[in-house]
């Protein structure tokens, strides 16, 4: 119990390793605090609270390079307008303003979710759905309400985006400095039972780098650097084989070696990795469905108590449920919210106290947003300490909610979210059997092997545009393999037992997929159509048998062996 207790409480007061944030942080507080002062110095000074529905579009991709925030930042504001936009057009109906939070949040979710957008994912959508519904039925015209949210959106763009003029590739060296730091702690490591711990971060500081390089474009730039520190690491994994690191084997040591030239060629296009992510099971499918579920019933809880602000307890269900991860995870996440909620209604009912002026309260929001941001990816519990009174003080000046009650209520509301979010993450676990997510992930990497084989088998490699199209495979089949892994660790976290036979097949299953990788970047064995098609061929039997109905590790595992045979003789 003492273990359970400890494992629960350690999260509160650890410190999580990442890069700098203090950029992110700071063009995160500019873009609230101009509206906020433009809005006051004109003599409108509560909208500019209003102003801030848009502009929690800089909090998007907000760690992104640059160049992809120029596409995430815009297309998150037209959203989150979009969002309210719904809102408003249900005012008076509370129960459809509910369903209407619910939608805006799951397609947010699953957006964010699928593109690897990160948080805050479906969160603000679906809160500024709920205040837009509630300040339209108080009165406030929609035209009001989407023009000076509007204006918060272009302070998003110009605020989020500003790098581009000062620092324009400042992301990018914060993520390839910390990952020759973290591959720096892993090479000194001297502790064997923290290696696997060293080199797994190492491997994810790595992946991260490239991915930031890469999106930001900056190849020329950073990639000898990168190249350089993931040479000493993939070196180091070589040399631990046979050692006292368990996990590295010598097709591990194959893979990161040859990583290098996939991650370098950057994300598939977001069209496929949609197309992918519809195909239940999936788990951003899962995801989705369970904030739909979690934001309808916290919503219809607190409909039924009677609470004018029900969209409160609907928005924090989607915060525990829309960034996925093991069960585990989202109960600790969970757990989190509830202290640090409840930490951050005491800070907001001591800022009541004081009755601060308008200019403080001004100051008071652009602290805590530079605050949050530093702290959000370091200890999440303590940055939801400031969280709270920063929603709080701008969605009371939204909305008018009575600051002698908003207190109390705030902590019913955010145990009604949380609590309907822990039922759904319960109910739903049958739903999403981690067995299943495994081999339905797996089904995704065969198909994904499937077009890069039929590109070396039919030889189409030979043109430049059949190398093109051989490229976006190759991306494809990379991503759903680093996804595998990461799939496959979540699941035999939450079933041990019954994942447990599947992971076996999931490594033999990424050992071809790379073994395939591998043969891009080689002209023999690129040129062996033959060979590339009877693996094919052989291939082909895996997606005969559905997912959704049982079939043994080891029959697939057989059928995998076949390819790998084949494979050999390359």
């Amino acid at each position: 119990m003492a273990g359970v207790v400890g494992e629960y409480l350690r999260p509160l007061v650890s410190w999580n390793p990442g890069p700098q944030r203090r950029w992110v942080a700071g063009r995160a507080a500019i873009a609230v605090a101009l509206p906020l002062i433009g809005y006051t110095i004109t003599g409108h000074a509560q909208q500019g609270f209003l102003a801030g529905m848009g502009v929690f579009a800089v909090l998007y991709g907000a760690s992104a390079p640059v160049r992809r925030r120029f596409v995430i930042t815009p297309l998150a504001g037209l959203g989150l307008l979009a969002s309210m936009a719904l809102g408003i057009a249900l005012a008076g109906h509370p129960v459809l303003a509910i369903i209407a939070m619910a939608l805006a949040a799951t397609v947010a979710a699953m957006l964010t979710y699928t593109l690897q957008i990160g948080p805050p994912g479906g969160f603000f959508f679906a809160l500024v759905c709920g205040i837009g519904n509630l300040a339209a039925t108080n009165g406030t015209p929609a035209t009001t309400l989407l023009g000076i949210a509007g204006t918060g959106v272009l302070s998003a763009i110009v605020v989020g985006t500003s790098d581009f003029w000062l620092r324009a590739h400042g992301i990018e060296d914060a993520a390839v400095t910390h990952a020759e730091q973290v591959v720096g702690a892993y090479l000194d490591e001297g502790d064997p039972a923290r290696v696997p711990a060293a080199r797994r971060a190492a491997a994810r500081a790595l992946n991260d780098a490239w991915t930031a390089v890469t999106d930001g474009g900056s190849d020329d730039r950073f990639g000898g650097r990168l190249q350089r520190v993931h040479s000493r690491y993939a070196s180091a994994v070589s040399r631990a084989v046979d050692g006292p690191d368990a996990e590295v084997t010598a097709e591990l040591a194959l893979h990161e070696a040859a990583r290098v030239r996939q991650v370098s060629l950057g994300r598939p296009r977001a069209s496929w990795s949609l197309r992918q992510a519809l195909r239940w099971p999936s788990e951003d499918l899962l995801v989705a469905a369970r904030v739909a579920a979690a934001t309808l019933i916290a919503g219809c809880i607190a409909l039924a108590l009677d609470n004018a602000h029900a969209y409160w307890a609907a928005a924090f269900a989607v915060l525990v449920v829309h960034t996925g991860g093991t069960r585990s995870v989202q109960f600790h996440r969970a757990f989190q919210r509830t202290v640090g909620t409840a930490a951050g209604l005491l800070v907001f009912a001591l800022l009541l106290r004081l009755d601060p002026t308008h200019w403080w309260i001004i100051a008071i929001i652009v602290g805590l947003q530079f605050v949050v941001e530093l702290l959000i990816t370091r200890n999440y519990a303590l940055a939801v300490v400031f969280l709270t009174p920063l929603a709080l003080l701008i969605s009371e000046s939204v909305t008018g909610m009575d600051p002698d009650t908003i207190v109390f209520d705030r902590a019913v509301d955010t145990l009604i979210g949380v609590g309907a979010a822990v039922l759904v993450l319960v109910v739903s676990s049958r739903l999403g059997r981690p067995e299943l997510l495994l081999r339905a992930h797996a089904r995704r990497v065969v198909l994904a092997l499937d077009d890069v084989l039929a590109d070396l088998a039919e030889r189409r490699t030979r043109t430049d545009e059949g190398m093109a199209a051989h490229l976006d495979h190759c991306k494809q089949l990379y991503v759903e393999l680093l996804e595998s892994d990461r799939v496959a660790a979540r699941a035999h976290a939450d079933a041990p037992a019954a994942v447990a036979p599947y992971r076996r097949m999931e490594q033999v299953l990424a050992a071809i997929g790379y073994q395939v990788l591998g043969a891009t970047w080689n002209p023999r064995v690129r040129g062996q159509g033959e060979v590339m098609a009877q693996a094919r061929e052989a291939l082909s039997g895996l997606t005969v048998h559905p997912v959704t109905r049982h079939r043994s590790a080891d029959e697939i595992t057989a059928d995998l062996r076949r390819v790998q045979t084949i494979l050999a003789e390359a």
